[in-house]
């Protein structure tokens, strides 16, 4: 049984796609039975073709300023609300709500995934009950990294808010992502945070993973953004806090506290158990941090620390040791 019927009447819409202007036509969806909250009669919204909205299921195009065309599949009781636009094979299915969004390019949204006045682009799966609101961005993209077959991913319960994700990043588990900008292979995952403000964002790139209870925060201040590179990870209970870089081969778990300003570790450094970093700190080469040992700069001084070394017990370090300068 049919549960729509096309409009007679027909409008044109035109669309950028990789930078070529095109245009479809497009014709109304009208209801022509009762289901799910759709009244026989209802219109909704425009469709190039009957393939794009399927006519099993309670899947409907409420809005009547919302569109789907260029190969979209609609199915399963998937709703689409707002001024959403849906094009270039794109694929809802099950419970999905989009509203206010446009999802475009190859996007492959399943399960009961919410999104809100956002942008999906690119080749990319997201499902499970992941959310992405506030005017987040997702941008997928092959090819920039050595795993060409790696698609972008967010799902399970993971939230993304207010948020870049772009090429091949991995967003899952409980993770929660807000104001932030991620990148490349880079993942956020089990019950990580990473959250970012109005004024600076959180930057994750390459395979950087931040993953375990971990947490990593933007502050309020010029230049405190948290910035981790290369294969640097943030685990367990570890807090990274304000202005600080992780480049090279970085690991910060257990309960360690690092909050910047400015921080840069780099080349094989580990941080760990109930140690804490803060301040004006540079600390490079093969060093780790363990136990209850404190590394601090106070204000006006930067305290540079070199490997190999390692820095444990209740060792506190509150200026450059003179092996340090050699």
């Amino acid at each position: 049984m049919r549960k729509y019927r096309l409009s007679e009447e027909q409008r044109a819409f035109s669309y950028q796609d990789d930078g070529t202007k095109k245009s479809v036509l497009l014709r109304q969806i009208i209801a022509m039975s009762d289901f799910n909250d759709v009244i026989a009669g209802t219109a909704g919204g425009w469709i190039d073709r009957e393939t794009v909205l399927a006519q099993e299921g309670n899947c409907w195009i409420y809005d009547q300023n919302a569109i789907a065309f260029g190969g979209t599949v609609i199915s399963g009781n998937t709703r689409i609300t707002g001024t959403s636009v849906l094009w270039g094979e794109v694929y809802a299915t099950d419970n999905v709500w989009i509203d206010n969004s446009e999802i475009s390019q190859g996007a492959h949204i399943s399960d009961s995934v919410t999104i809100r006045d956002a942008l999906v682009c690119g080749q990319c799966r997201i499902f499970g009950h992941a959310l992405i609101d506030q005017h987040s961005m997702i941008v997928a993209a092959q090819g920039l990294t050595s795993d060409h077959q790696l698609l972008l991913q967010i799902y399970d319960r993971a939230r993304v808010s207010a948020s870049r994700i772009v090429h091949q990043a991995q967003i899952y588990g409980d993770a929660v992502v807000r104001y932030a900008f991620i990148e490349h292979r880079a993942e956020v995952f089990d019950f990580a945070s990473v959250e970012g403000n109005e004024e600076n964002n959180v930057w994750l790139c390459d395979c950087a993973k931040v993953y375990g209870h971990a947490q990593v925060k933007a502050g309020i201040e010029e230049d405190a953004i948290p910035t981790i590179h290369y294969s640097s990870q943030v685990a367990e209970y570890a807090i990274v806090e304000g202005n600080c870089v992780l480049k090279h081969h970085v690991l910060i778990g257990g309960n360690a506290v690092v909050r910047g300003g400015p921080i840069l570790l780099d080349e094989h450094v580990v941080i760990q158990g109930e140690s804490r970093i803060t301040g004006a700190v540079i600390i490079e080469n093969h060093v780790e941090l363990t136990d209850h040992a404190v590394v601090e700069a106070f204000d006006g001084d930067t305290v540079h620390v070199r490997g190999p070394k390692v820095i444990n017990g209740e060792e506190r370090i509150t200026r450059t040791p003179l092996a340090g300068l050699l």
